[in-house]
């Protein structure tokens, strides 16, 4: 997923960019064509790229154990910029320079393949669900000896009085 910067011009640029989850580098259980709509804008010394992606997920629901499909979707910003400002170069910490990046002079193509990789792995639910209507961990039966109740607990049953609805 790269762009050719090559002769652009200042302002708004808008890019629909498509390619293979593998390609990408995504895991298995994200498949089938990755799509990147990017806006570009472009200023004398900077750009700022705005990029929603999104990819099939195939996954097994956490709580009835079935197979099913859905839509992961990441937006996210990217600044790329031939020089670096003052405040990115008194820090040395990685965490402040992420999503920043700085070009060589001669550099004419940006990829935001790893970019939508990392953002779209980061956008998979921790708590994957399925949403079908009625979705529940089916009831498994209980074995007889644990459904009869112990001997000494069934004294206990005497105290309990019965409800009055």
């Amino acid at each position: 997923m790269q762009i050719n910067i090559s002769n652009l011009s200042e302002g708004l640029h808008t890019y629909s960019l498509s390619d293979d989850a593998k390609t990408v580098g995504l895991s298995d259980n994200l498949s089938g064509q990755v799509t990147a709509g990017v806006t570009l804008a472009k200023s004398i010394n900077q750009m700022l790229l705005t990029i929603e992606a999104s990819v099939k997920g195939i996954f097994v629901c956490d709580r009835c154990a079935e197979e099913f499909e859905q839509e992961v979707k990441s937006t996210f910003h990217t600044v790329y910029s031939w020089e670096q400002p003052e405040e990115l170069e008194e820090t040395e910490d990685e965490e402040d320079r992420e999503d920043y990046y700085v070009l060589r002079p001669d550099q004419n193509m940006i990829d935001i393949s790893e970019n939508v990789r990392d953002y779209l792995t980061l956008a998979v639910p921790l708590k994957l669900e399925c949403g079908k209507k009625g979705c529940a961990i089916p009831d498994l039966p209980l074995k007889e000896e644990e459904q009869s109740i112990d001997p000494r607990w069934a004294e206990l049953r005497k105290l309990l009085k019965p409800e009055n609805n």
